[in-house]
């Protein structure tokens, strides 16, 4: 935690299997978490479909919590992924969020 804010970090390949291992721990971290939840992405180095697939679902469980997931892509992989599925718009990006290639953040800014 970090400022009362939850920080799920992730790294290497964010992928189907990563999905399928990482769920059970993601929920129950998330079973404990506040409101304000942070996905920082800016170590993986690699994301598909399984890994947008664990995003999104993060993202309905703190919706659900009537919380605010924010999504810390970084890397340009994992910027162009999110771009190319339009999923750049749902998630919430803090304006200015690192990136390798210097693209800022789109979203509303951390509180």
């Amino acid at each position: 935690m970090v400022n009362g804010t939850d920080v799920l970090t992730f790294w290497g390949e964010l992928d189907a299997w990563a999905d399928q291992e990482l769920s059970p721990h993601v929920i129950a971290v998330l079973d404990r978490a506040g409101h304000q939840v942070v996905a920082d992405l800016r170590k993986v180095t690699f994301l598909d479909a399984g890994g947008l697939r664990l995003l999104v679902r993060i993202r309905q469980r703190v919706a659900a919590d009537r919380g605010t997931l924010w999504l810390v892509p970084g890397r340009p992989g994992n910027w162009r992924v999110l771009r190319l599925t339009r999923l750049d718009s749902t998630f919430t990006i803090p304006v200015g969020a690192p990136c390798v290639d210097g693209r800022a953040g789109a979203g509303t800014a951390f509180r």
